[in-house]
């Protein structure tokens, strides 16, 4: 079986923390990418007919299902991701995922009351994230921004200063979620002093796997 994963194009962690999910599994994932400033339409949606090629592409390699591996859904309100995957599942006939939409689900399934956040971008960009996340009825705690404006720069963040930001934005929360699928939060534990991490890639990788049909078990 074979699985689709679209992403930024500024991203370099996707491949790698799937590839690591992956591992052992009788599936295979293929990769297509959607230029990361140009995928808006400038109202606060997707350009949704670089996503359709993207998809269409993906669709003939016989990928059983997609994912929209990247946060920005949650940054525009989780309704533009509601209709990019209802627009794509049109298109190709596939059930599709993003990990804007996964992180929700999860987080209401597991019935965390109050989230610690992690955001590469600053202030502004996790006070935006935060209010999102409200306003989906998901309190918001210890929110820790990294300052990073350049997109592809959030590779390279030392794991251990992670893990440091990961550990100020759990105190006091049920769990804390790092949000962004180019930070690499797929290599920290699975809890911080006892409080589950939830890595942002990590969530769109296991919506995917049960889109397609094949058990997993977060």
């Amino acid at each position: 079986m074979a699985l689709g994963v679209i992403l930024p194009s500024s991203n370099r962690v996707v491949e790698r923390a799937t590839e690591a999910r992956l591992a052992g599994r009788p599936v295979a994932a293929c990769y297509a990418r959607v230029p990361y400033g140009a995928m808006l339409a400038g109202d606060g949606a997707y350009d949704e007919a670089v996503f359709l090629t993207a998809a269409d592409l993906l669709a003939d390699a016989g990928v059983a299902a997609l994912c929209w591996n990247a946060t920005r859904g949650a940054a525009l309100g989780f309704a533009p991701d509601e209709r990019l995957c209802a627009s794509v599942t049109r298109r190709t006939g596939l059930p599709m995922v993003t990990t804007a939409l996964a992180a929700r689900a999860r987080i209401r399934r597991a019935g965390y009351r109050r989230l610690g956040l992690v955001v590469q971008g600053g202030a502004d960009e996790a006070g935006l994230v935060g209010a999102r996340f409200a306003g989906a009825g998901i309190a918001v705690g210890r929110v820790r921004p990294l300052g990073i404006t350049e997109n592809r720069l959030a590779a390279e963040v030392d794991p251990s200063r992670l893990d440091d930001a990961a550990r100020e934005a759990a105190s006091g929360s049920d769990a804390v979620l790092i949000w962004s699928t180019n930070l690499p939060g797929w290599r920290l534990p699975p809890a911080l002093d006892g409080v589950p991490v939830l890595d942002a890639t990590s969530l769109g990788t296991a919506a995917l796997l049960a889109a397609a049909g094949l058990a997993d078990g977060s």
